[in-house]
């Protein structure tokens, strides 16, 4: 049985292994309060240490942790990363409820025809998905 709920989430992430040169691109796929999982194309050994980021939004570490399993999918692999720290744990469910409201903003465009101002758009999404986004995380 699982002792957290998963999260589901797609976004685009930028993944630096620890002691290794550059980046990988990955989607982030699942996010719980111990841990979140991650699509890459070539796989990353279970034990290391990773620093991943959200490149639309920012150029500093969205969290860190380590990976503690790595699957192979049919053309990528999936990791399973456990936080570093609880403040990692916390910074990243920031950085999620920002991509949420995003996402927000976008679909309200595409459907809507609105143009909302990222302020605008946090606002309405924080009246509408914050109590449910808060309860998933508890």
């Amino acid at each position: 049985m699982r002792e957290f709920i998963r999260h589901s989430s797609e976004f685009p992430v930028a993944i630096k292994v620890t002691g290794e040169a550059g980046s990988r691109r990955g989607c982030l796929r699942d996010l719980s309060v111990a841990g979140l999982s991650f699509d890459v194309a070539s796989k990353i050994d279970v034990g290391s240490k990773i620093n991943f980021y959200v490149p639309s939004l920012s150029d500093e570490p969205a969290g860190r942790g380590h990976v503690v399993w790595c699957r192979p999918l049919r053309a990528s692999y999936r990791l399973g990363v456990e936080f570093e720290t609880e403040q990692d744990a916390y910074r990243t469910r920031m950085v999620e409820q920002v991509c949420q409201i995003e996402n927000y903003r976008r679909e309200v465009k595409e459907l809507e025809g609105r143009v909302l101002e990222p302020e605008d758009a946090a606002v309405e999404w924080i009246e509408s998905y914050a109590a449910d986004f808060d309860r998933r995380f508890s």
